[in-house]
């Protein structure tokens, strides 16, 4: 994945976050759900990419559940 690809999947779901700020999902629900387009859904692993590095830049939130669930919300400190 080029980064430009890597951008645009970044921008895309901090827009869904902002549409959406009480959201929480997996990767695959991440994918599925929060940016597939026409039915296609993004590579699980540019997607997983996408999500460390809103994490590390302390936009997401990675929570992982007891059940070893790991879901991506938004992290509250970040929101406006």
């Amino acid at each position: 994945m080029n980064a430009s690809s890597q951008d645009e999947l970044i921008d895309d779901i901090l827009e869904y976050l902002v549409n959406h700020p009480q959201a929480a999902d997996s990767v695959d629900g991440v994918s599925r759900w929060w940016l597939a387009r026409n039915g296609a859904a993004p590579p699980q692993a540019d997607v997983e990419r996408a999500l460390a590095t809103l994490v590390e830049r302390g936009l997401l939130r990675r929570v992982e559940l007891p059940d070893g669930t790991v879901l991506y919300c938004c992290e509250p400190s970040a929101r406006h």
